[in-house]
């Protein structure tokens, strides 16, 4: 399934969807308190359930 994704409107990953950027730019949104850090938040924590999914069927 593949879910609409906003897309990074600003800097260096301008027209990357937020599901395709680096955690580290990320985490930068959420530090400097972004004003779309909460765009951000919502796909790292998309990311981390998704790595947490995985990890339960394996078990």
């Amino acid at each position: 399934m593949d879910i609409e994704s906003p897309i990074c409107d600003f800097g260096l990953h301008q027209g990357e969807k937020y599901t395709e950027l680096p955690a580290s730019f990320l985490n930068w949104m959420i530090e400097i308190e972004h004003e779309k850090c909460a765009i951000a938040k919502q796909e790292l924590q998309r990311r981390a359930s998704a790595v947490f999914n995985s990890c339960s069927k394996r078990n």
